[in-house]
């Protein structure tokens, strides 16, 4: 099956990433953080990258010759399961993505680039959203990476190298006082997950041996009795040599997705 119109296309990631042009929060604010953001986001900086995400090119993944950037571009989710387990938004995704292909909708409409699809899993929520998962993930993804950032340096000596993470993971989580089990239509006084200072990730994102990361979270909406919150940030932008920033733990058990 092809995998051209999905995210699994790290080209469709970035094209995603540009088409919103979020203003983003950078740790430390700087110039030097800004120039990165811009590098990816302006239309006439972008053609200075090359794609080198084949098979047959030297990664990672996109190079800029001319700023001697380069960056690796990655995903994670809060429902992929490291136990080996079926993730069942994937699955469905694949099934509906089948039943295009069998349909012939792509040849009907040959300039289609990408598609999303939402699939609903039907699984409880804290079997489908589960705040120890984002973290593991997170983690477990980046650090993969992590450990492929000395050959990236070797390929292009001198180059700045910028890791790329796309958070696939919808709503926020909240934090209450008190382990719960939530249901629909609860009133539930929580305070809301500051995902970008939690303590957890930032350490992962200090020992990532990148100089750069840019967390693109395009699906933190949530839903409130006031009406629907999204003015969370979508991007984030860390110098990891250089942030200075206070963060916070979380305890897994006191944590739930605003995805009920």
């Amino acid at each position: 099956m092809s995998r051209k119109y999905t995210f699994d296309n790290e080209s469709n990631i970035l094209s995603y990433y540009r088409t919103l042009k979020e203003k983003p929060l950078g740790f430390p604010q700087s110039d030097d953080l800004w120039r990165i953001y811009q590098s990816t986001i302006d239309d006439e900086a972008w053609k200075k990258w090359r794609n080198t995400s084949g098979k047959s090119d030297v990664p990672p993944d996109f190079v800029n010759h001319e700023a001697h950037i380069m960056m690796e571009v990655m995903r994670f989710d809060d429902q992929a399961k490291n136990s080996g387990k079926t993730n069942e938004a994937k699955a469905k995704e694949n099934r509906t993505l089948n039943e295009f292909n069998k349909s012939g909708i792509f040849d009907v409409f040959p300039n289609v680039r990408e598609i999303h699809i939402n699939s609903p899993t039907d699984l409880n929520t804290n079997d489908d959203h589960n705040y120890k998962r984002f973290q593991e993930n997170f983690n477990r993804v980046v650090t993969k990476h992590s450990k492929k950032s000395i050959q990236y340096r070797l390929n292009y000596p001198m180059y700045k190298l910028v890791f790329f993470v796309f958070d696939e993971s919808s709503g926020v989580y909240f934090e209450t006082n008190e382990t719960i089990k939530v249901k629909i239509n609860m009133n539930i006084i929580a305070a809301p997950h500051f995902y970008w200072i939690d303590q957890f990730i930032v350490e992962t994102i200090k020992n990532c041996g990148a100089d750069y990361l840019i967390w693109f979270k395009p699906y933190n909406s949530f839903r409130t009795p006031s009406g629907t919150n999204d003015d969370f940030p979508k991007v984030i932008i860390y110098d990891v040599k250089n942030m200075k920033l206070e963060t916070k733990n979380y305890d897994c058990d006191l944590m739930f997705s605003s995805e009920i």
